[in-house]
């Protein structure tokens, strides 16, 4: 085979692979989206806890944190207010995501997280109007992520 064909032939064969592999860049502020609010009873009747789970991307891959006294998931109780609604710092919950730079030259990650509410998600018991849960989470650099909501949820 002449150099030429082999020259070639490497070319087509690294075209065929560099069209395989994803090359996405995202923002460096970390962007996140609502997936799954899902409710759990061990009886039936009561619930106990529940799962909210977003999908998120991050360009230069500083989410999470190696300090595990510093929180950077904040997931924020609210109450429907008539038109509006209303949110109670006391039921604010802080999560800490745990470092999820890769070991790589490419720093770009995109995936999922579920974060577990237990004990069961806690509600005034005086209205009887719907409640969800609004997220966002920061990075190392300081960057606040969009803030998400799930729909509504009927107590």
């Amino acid at each position: 085979m002449g150099n030429n064909v082999k020259i070639l032939l490497f070319l087509g064969i690294t075209g065929v692979f560099q069209s395989c592999i994803k090359d996405e860049s995202f923002d460096d502020t970390p962007i996140i989206k609502f997936e799954t609010f899902e409710l759990y009873s061990k009886t039936g009747i009561s619930i106990d806890s529940a799962k909210y789970t977003f999908s998120f991307t991050d360009g230069d891959g500083d989410l999470g944190e190696d300090d595990s006294t510093v929180f950077n998931c904040f997931l924020q109780y609210e109450e429907k207010d008539g038109d509006g609604f209303t949110m109670t710092p006391a039921l604010l919950r802080e999560y800490q995501l745990p470092s999820l730079t890769p070991n790589a030259n490419d720093k770009n990650i995109e995936g999922e997280i579920s974060l577990i509410l237990k004990p069961a998600p806690i509600f005034s018991v005086l209205t009887d109007s719907a409640y969800r849960y609004s997220c966002y989470v920061i990075d190392r650099a300081g960057n606040k992520s969009n803030v998400i909501s799930n729909p509504w949820t009927k107590k």
